[in-house]
Parts: C-alpha cells; structure tokens; sequence
C-alpha cells in the first residue's frame, strides 16, 4: 500500500509518496523478482528473451559464493546491488514510477537510484492527484520515457511539458476531459526526443503551424477528439519527417478527409463526421484500419498503396467504394464499373489481411470485391443483419473457383446464425479452399452438439477441398475485444 504524501516531506526523499516497508525485512532479491516478472509480461513481443534474462540474473543473484563473515553467511549475497547503473536504470525504466521510486529504501546505494533512471509516469495510477505527480516528476533527475497527464491548468501543463522536452520525453499522452479542450504547449512542437504523442481533446496552436518542421523525430500520432482545422492533418502529414503510424478517433470539421504522404505505413480511421475517406500517393501504407462501426454515409476510396497488407474494415453499405481502379456503386442493386484491371491488380494484390463488413441484401457483391485480393490469406466477416426466413441461393455455386482461394489459410466470421445465406458462403469457401486451415465462426444464437453437427453436414466439411481444415464453433459474446482473433482489427 501507498502511503499518504506528507506534505512537510524533503522531496529529495521518497517517503512522502510511499510506504514504509522495514528496510531490515525488504530483501533485494524479492524487489528483483517482481520487477523481473513486470519485464516479461511488458515485453511480450520478446517474451523469450525476457525470459531468459530473468533466469540468468537469478541463477546469478543465488549463486553460492564463500562468504566473506557470518553475517553474509546468514543474510546471503544481494548480487542484483553488484549489477551495474546501467543495467538497474533499465531494470527500474520498466516500473511505473511509484514502484520505482520505493526502491529508495531498500539501502543507501539503491537510495537515489531511481532519480537517474527513465521515468514512466501515469496521473491515472495516482488517482490525478496533481500535487502526488508533481512531487515524483520534479524530484525525479533523469530522462523522461513516458508521461500521461490529464488536463490541469493551463499553466501546469505548460511546466510539465516544457521540462519533460529539456529531459527528453520520448512518450507522451496529454487528454482534456468533458467540453474542457486545452491548447498543446508550443515548447512541444519542435521537440527532437518526442516519438509517440497521443492527443484528446486537444488544439494545435495556429502561430506554430507554419514551422518547416514540426515534431521531426515523432513516429506515431494518435489524435481523439480533435478539430482537424486548416489543413492541419495535411500539414502534419507534410513536416512530421519520421510519422509512420497516424490514428485519427472521433475527429471533425472536414468533410473529405485525403491521406497522402510518402512515409506514413499505418492508418486507423474512426469517425462520424466525415463524407469521404481517400487514400492516395501512399507508396510504404501496410496497414489501414476503418471502424466497424462507420457511418452509411461515408465514401471510400483506396486509390495508390501498392504495399497495402490490411484493409479493413470495408462496410458493404458504405455510399461509395472505391478500390483501385474500380468503382462500386454499394446500394440494394449493387453495381460495379472496371476501369482498368491491371492497374487494379497492381495496387490491391498485396492485401494478406482483408475485413468486411456485409449486409444479407448485398450477399452478390462480396465475389466481386474478393477478386481484387488474388492473395488473400486471412479473412475476416461480420454479419450485422439476419437474412429473413426462407432465403435460399444458388449465387455462390455460379461463382467458380475465385484467384484468392488458392492462398486463403484463415476465415473468422462474427455473427453466424447459422441461416442458408451464412451455410452457402461457408459451404463455398470449405469446398473450393485449398489451403484453408482454420475456419472461426462466432455464433449468434446457442451453441449445442447438434447445431455444430447439422452445420458441418450442411457445409459438406467431409468434403473439404484441405485436409487440414478446422472448423470451430464459439458462443458469440457482446464485447469484440474478447474474441482473441478479432483484438487485431478492431480499433480501440
């Protein structure tokens, strides 16, 4: 537990925002383990490694060495304390900063330990108390690796922002709350350390706009909530040198959004108040993601992304959409125009990952926008309609055998009821998929042996054209985000 801070406290000493853990009682090695076990879950794409250096440092800090007194014989040898700064700054980097900061007790060479090390700093874990941050943030020395920091005044947020830029911020997350938005500092504009900025409910000073360069070493720019006024994303788009993931969440004011910038490699786009979304002169885009959940109104266009790798998801009832070269006119007679095939195929066969998102009533569409993807591996479907009872079509068996089932391995579909529009598409794709590994349905209606039985006789599955083939069936539950597989696509 935390103690309360002491306001009469030195802030060169960490008491007044921790406990008082007895020092004779608080063994290194315990402190070791827990920050080791922090790394390896923070590190999860480097699990492995993480690991293993956790093994390393402990079998070293157990090692049995001839002690040099009784008292070392009866206490044990603390060789985590033998590691050096370098490497205990790294260690404590990983911590959030009141863990870090409690350290500071375990013995004087561990008592400003912390104050060098990279400082990960939360207002959320500390209830928002402006006065508990302020206390860590200023007797705190060292460089500074994250910060997130909720809206306080204007002028406290000027101060921490101008002094995490002299201590080289690298990450920072600033968000207004409620109709409250604040302006962002503009000692953070050409800040050089800066490479994540996550900005909600903020407004980008106009007398700063017209610099050559802003943020030149940012990486990724996530902006919620914010007014996208006179060419701002077109002008970030323009000087940010290093931006290659953007996010744009519940922005507004223009109407036509055009993302073009020959760096940029991931998009997210999730918004309300936009009419048309377009894509273009995007040479290294892998990745676009649009919400699930985007408006009817909305019109897409993918014109030039020739290493596009996801794209999802596409709504089959957006007004327009437009791959490539091909236009197509989504109404309840959908129609499409091919203009010129090569330039499509070029432009749209490296998608390995496709979302979308259909209506029972545009079921003859999904071939035809299939076969802009002749190498499609995974494939993901959401149904937000029920076809009516008494549906039956013969569409997919005219289909033939599509490009793309020669590579497709995976197909998740959320919203299975089970009905012949959904066994018709499952029975084609179990047919014709050579490859096909896995196939993932999240059903809408109770889960039983005998809905499971009925359906793979439907489907044919002892038929499957792939030996290999799973077909699993899951009770469908009301959050995406916990259906694993579908954590990749969803925007949060």
């Amino acid at each position: 537990m935390y103690g309360r801070p002491n306001g009469n406290a030195n802030l060169q000493s960490p008491n007044h925002f921790m406990g008082h853990p007895n020092r004779k009682s608080a063994r290194p090695i315990f402190l070791f383990l827990k920050i080791a076990v922090r790394i390896i879950y923070i590190r999860g794409s480097d699990r492995r490694s993480s690991r293993n250096t956790f093994l390393a440092l402990k079998k070293m800090s157990l090692t049995n060495t001839k002690p040099s007194s009784a008292a070392s014989e009866a206490e044990g040898l603390d060789m985590i304390s033998e590691l050096p700064n370098c490497i205990l700054h790294s260690i404590l980097s990983f911590l959030p900063a009141q863990d870090a900061a409690r350290t500071s007790v375990l013995s004087s060479g561990w008592r400003h330990l912390w104050e060098e090390a990279p400082l990960r700093l939360d207002d959320e874990s500390l209830c928002r108390n402006e006065q508990l941050v302020s206390r860590i943030f200023y007797a705190h020395r060292g460089p500074i690796e994250s910060f997130r920091l909720f809206c306080y005044t204007r002028a406290t947020i000027d101060g921490f922002v101008e002094s995490a830029v002299k201590r080289g911020i690298r990450e920072l997350t600033l968000e207004g709350y409620g109709h409250h938005s604040f302006e962002l500092p503009p000692s953070l504009v050409p800040c050089n350390s800066l490479h994540q900025l996550s900005l909600r409910l903020g407004e980008f000073p106009h007398r700063v706009l017209p610099l050559p360069s802003i943020f030149p070493n940012l990486k990724e720019l996530r902006l919620s909530c914010v007014e996208l006024h006179n060419d701002l994303l077109q002008i970030l788009l323009s000087t940010c040198g290093s931006l290659d993931t953007l996010h744009l969440i519940d922005c507004w004011d223009p109407s036509v959004v055009s993302i073009s910038s020959p760096r940029l490699r991931k998009f997210s786009w999730k918004s309300s108040a936009v009419d048309e979304l377009i894509i273009k002169d995007t040479p290294n885009l892998e990745s676009f993601k649009l919400d699930v959940y985007a408006p009817a109104h909305t019109g897409v266009k993918v014109l030039d992304a020739p290493k596009l790798q996801f794209l999802g998801f596409l709504c089959l009832n957006f007004h327009a959409l437009q791959l490539g070269e091909t236009l197509y006119d989504l109404q309840e007679t959908p129609s499409f125009h091919v203009k010129a095939a090569p330039c499509r195929m070029k432009i749209l066969s490296s998608v390995k990952t496709l979302a979308i998102k259909i209506k029972p009533t545009l079921d003859k569409t999904i071939p035809d926008i299939l076969r802009c993807f002749t190498f499609l591996e995974n494939l993901f479907i959401m149904k937000y309609e029920r076809r009516g009872r008494g549906y039956y079509s013969h569409y997919w068996n005219e289909q033939g055998s599509l490009s793309f089932l020669d590579h497709l391995k995976t197909v998740n579909m959320r919203g299975f009821y089970g009905d012949w529009s959904d066994v018709e598409l499952l029975r084609y794709l179990v047919l014709h998929g050579k490859v096909l590994k896995k196939v993932t349905l999240r059903c809408a209606v109770l889960v039983c042996q005998k809905f499971v039985e009925t359906k793979r006789r439907q489907v044919c599955f002892e038929e499957r054209a792939s030996s290999d083939l799973e077909l699993l069936f899951y009770q469908d539950a009301q959050n995406v985000d916990q259906f694993s597989p579908w954590k990749e696509v969803v925007i949060r």
